[in-house]
């Protein structure tokens, strides 16, 4: 009975260790948080090859310029709402950063926005941005 007992709990230690190693991920989905999208969307650079940040083309609003590089962030999470029928705000935004020519907005032509950041940045900075931008009502 006690060598059953010591077989158990040594196998359920092995098994938590194992569990450990592989880093203990969920398959779900990555759940961003939006004070760090923040701090990313407004970085000088971002991404493993360093390219110009977000807000380096993304004025916040018309105070801040204007909007002939790319939309205002302000508003975002409002206009992503409607921008392509069928989809969420959440959606568009994300499909915005990892396929930028998938829907370009009017008055901007495809290729405006940086091409790689579906290479260069990881799915918790992603979700991040997205989590960061749909704040923007």
């Amino acid at each position: 009975m006690k060598k059953t007992l010591l077989m158990v709990v040594a196998l359920v230690v092995v098994l938590s260790f194992l569990l450990a190693a592989c880093g203990g991920k969920s398959d779900g989905p990555v759940v961003g948080n939006a004070e760090n999208g923040k701090k990313l969307y407004t970085s000088a650079t971002l991404g493993s090859a360093s390219a110009a940040g977000c807000s380096s083309c993304h004025n916040f609003d018309e105070a801040a310029g204007k909007n002939d590089k790319a939309p205002y962030t302000q508003g975002t999470a409002t206009r992503a709402e409607t921008r392509v029928a069928g989809m969420s705000a959440e959606e568009y935004i994300k499909e915005s950063i990892l396929n930028p020519n998938a829907y370009v907005v009017e008055n901007y032509k495809e290729g405006d926005m940086y091409q790689n950041w579906a290479k260069e940045l990881n799915e918790q900075q992603i979700a991040d941005l997205v989590a960061y931008l749909l704040t923007e009502k």
